[in-house]
């Protein structure tokens, strides 16, 4: 289930890592076009070990180098399922909403670790059913941005929609604040980290909480991020100190799980904004850390159990930020934390590639899976990874070099894409032997079985669908016949595409 790796096995594996990024620096991941459609995406570069569990990924690549981003659906084999529109994207997650599946993703304006957006909600035909916005002017919020103005302030971190028809979102806002305690002004400026709960339907809030708020039970002290750097110095509302970066929301009952990146902290907050109880990743907080439970500058923390007894919590633990370096190993921890009697935390699992070992700066998700599984993502390092229940790894995938590609989460879900599109095609004569290329695209279909290719009425040519794009060489066509393709199979069997004309937008 884990590997040990001794420190200077770690701080080679880190000084290779640094040599190969910086070569890769000045090269561009390629990308993958295609004949019948504009889309261009990064090849995902897929090797499998074992068997996976099924389902496909969703992630938000973010070409760093070209400036572009999207929302994406790919396959097991590397092939892309559907592309959203181009902009900044974060916190994509598929999920259910009154019994259906949904995509949830945040969009907007970012900034270095957060942003000012809204929440986009997307049904199995990726049209936008509901969007969640958080007003600026009615919350009172006052951005390093100012004066520039936002038509929503939700953060970037999270779109966690629960049963009860409410999604779960972050924001954050500069006030002032007293930095005396940790040797900042006492007039300072700071970052505030707020939790939201809004109804989907309405946009209605119904629960907020901030951690400046509670001082006494979120105290600066535990903060790891230093006053100079990180968001600033504190000394004005434009370099607030980034605290405390709240990255993560899961809802329990009436209560709230929160994970703090800069405070290396979990909090567990009654709907009365309570803190419940605080674990603390480098002193234990209300708690006892056993072997191998420190953890810092975590992302994606969720209960994998719980009771009054004990809770099981997941989490991505990068333990690297900006202003540490990157000498932490990046892993995947379950720690069982006992809430009563010894109130210790002990580690049940530890996941990490003994091979392709990361050294993540930041983002990152954990997910479980069915029948023991796990899958792994590295946020600002481009790789996913998939465990079985032993701890083997059992899939790798990458879409970029490291330092030009990133993603905030990635994860692995069933879904039947309908698009509300048609397919896209273009016919292309070809040197061999008078045959015509007919390629053929349908963005976000899922289970397409093959393709039907017609002249006219006449069925020309019927093949098995393969990847994204399929080409199909068809016999007896010219320049100037008219052609269209038929899906087979699945929940677009029947759907036809628009007539082209043999050797336009070649």
């Amino acid at each position: 289930m884990g590997h040990s790796i001794s420190s200077c096995v770690r701080q080679a594996l880190a000084l290779m890592a640094i040599l190969i990024n910086v070569a890769a620096a000045d090269a561009l991941w390629p990308l993958q076009t295609y004949k019948s459609s504009s889309i261009q995406t990064p090849y995902m570069n897929v090797t499998k070990m074992g068997q996976t569990e099924p389902g496909y990924l969703f992630l938000t690549p973010e070409d760093i180098s070209r400036g572009t981003g999207h929302p994406a659906i790919y396959s097991d084999d590397g092939q892309l399922v559907w592309q959203g529109a181009s902009g900044n994207y974060s916190a994509l997650q598929p999920q259910i909403l009154n019994g259906e599946p949904v995509i949830a993703y945040w969009s907007g304006y970012t900034g270095e670790g957060f942003g000012f957006g809204h929440i986009s909600i997307l049904n199995s035909s990726y049209d936008e059913i509901h969007r969640v916005t958080l007003s600026c002017q009615e919350q009172n919020f006052v951005t390093v941005f100012d004066t520039m103005a936002f038509d929503s302030c939700i953060d970037i971190h999270e779109s966690q929609i629960t049963a009860n028809g409410t999604i779960l979102v972050t924001a954050v806002n500069v006030t002032q604040a007293d930095l005396s305690s940790i040797g900042g002004p006492k007039d300072g400026w700071i970052q505030d980290g707020l939790i939201y709960e809004i109804d989907i339907l309405t946009n209605e809030i119904l629960f907020r909480w901030s951690a400046h708020n509670h001082p006494a039970q979120v105290p600066l002290a535990d903060v790891r991020a230093p006053l100079q750097g990180s968001g600033g110095s504190g000394v004005n509302s434009t370099y607030p100190y980034g605290y405390p970066h709240l990255n993560a929301i899961y809802k329990y009952g009436d209560d709230y799980l929160v994970s703090s990146r800069y405070m290396c902290s979990v909090f567990f907050i009654a709907h009365n904004g309570t803190v419940i109880w605080h674990l603390h990743g480098r002193t234990g907080g209300d708690f006892t850390l056993g072997l191998g439970t420190s953890f810092c500058y975590q992302h994606d923390v969720r209960f994998e159990f719980q009771s009054p007894e004990r809770v099981t919590l997941s989490m991505h633990n990068n333990d690297n930020t900006e202003f540490t370096g990157h000498t932490s190993l990046t892993t995947g921890l379950v720690l069982d934390v006992e809430l009563q009697g010894s109130k210790e935390v002990t580690l049940v699992s530890r996941l990490w590639d003994a091979d392709e070992p990361v050294y993540a700066e930041s983002q990152g998700s954990y997910q479980s899976l069915g029948n023991g599984h796990v899958l792994q993502d590295h946020g600002a390092t481009p790789k996913i990874e998939e465990y079985d229940e032993n701890g083997t790894i059992v899939m790798r995938a990458r879409f970029g070099y490291d330092n030009t590609m990133q993603t905030y989460r990635t994860y692995r879900y069933s879904w039947v894409g309908r698009p509300s599109t048609k397919p896209d095609v273009v016919a292309c004569p070809t040197s061999k032997g008078g045959q015509t290329a007919v390629y053929v695209s349908w963005n976000g279909a899922t289970d397409v079985q093959s393709w039907k290719v017609y002249s006219g009425s006449e069925i020309k040519q019927t093949v098995p669908r393969n990847g994204f794009e399929t080409t199909v060489l068809v016999a007896g066509l010219s320049d100037g016949d008219s052609v269209a393709v038929e899906a087979v199979g699945g929940v677009g069997d029947g759907i036809r595409s628009e007539s082209v004309t043999v050797g336009q937008g070649c």
